[in-house]
C-alpha cells in the first residue's frame, strides 16, 4: 500500500501550532498566567512527537507502508503503540530533565507539575497514535 504523504501534513501543522502558540504564550506570559496552558503544551507536544514516531518508525523512507525502520504486521498494533508511546516517553523525561537542569523546576516543589506535564504528553502521544492507525492501518 502506497500512501499520498502520509501523516506529513498533519505533522507539519500540528508543529506549526505548537510553535505558533509557544511565540504566543511567550509574549503574553500564558505559561506564567493561565494555569492550563502548560497543560495544553505537553498535550500538544506529545501529539507531534507520537506522529513523527510514527511516521519515522512504520512509514520513512520510502512512503510504503511497513518499509519504516520498524515493520509491524497488521494484528500487532500493541507493539507499534509502546514504540510510539515510548518515543513519546522518553522525549517527555528528557524535557522535564532539561527544564530541572537549566532551573524552570524544583525538585521538591513541582513534582506534581512534572507527573501531570508527562502524562499529557503521554495522551498527545496516544491521540496521535490512534490518528495514525486510523490513517496508515487501515483495514
Amino acid at each position: 500500500m502506497i500512501l499520498k504523504k502520509p501523516l506529513i501534513v498533519e505533522i507539519f501543522l500540528s508543529a506549526l501550532l505548537v510553535a505558533f502558540l509557544h511565540k504566543v504564550a511567550l509574549s503574553l506570559f500564558l505559561y506564567w498566567t493561565t494555569s492550563w496552558f502548560d497543560i495544553l503544551m505537553h498535550f500538544l507536544g506529545g501529539l507531534v512527537i507520537g506522529l513523527i514516531a510514527a511516521f519515522v518508525f512504520f512509514i520513512y523512507p520510502s512512503g510504503r507502508l511497513g518499509s519504516g525502520f520498524v515493520s509491524i504486521p497488521k494484528d500487532h498494533k500493541g507493539s507499534a503503540f509502546l514504540i510510539v508511546i515510548g518515543s513519546v516517553l522518553v522525549v517527555a523525561l528528557t524535557w522535564e530533565l532539561w527544564e530541572l537542569f537549566v532551573g524552570f523546576t524544583d525538585v521538591l516543589d513541582d513534582q506534581a507539575d512534572t507527573i501531570l506535564d508527562v502524562i499529557m504528553g503521554l495522551i498527545g502521544g496516544t491521540t496521535a497514535f490512534l490518528y495514525a492507525k486510523s490513517k496508515i492501518w487501515q483495514k
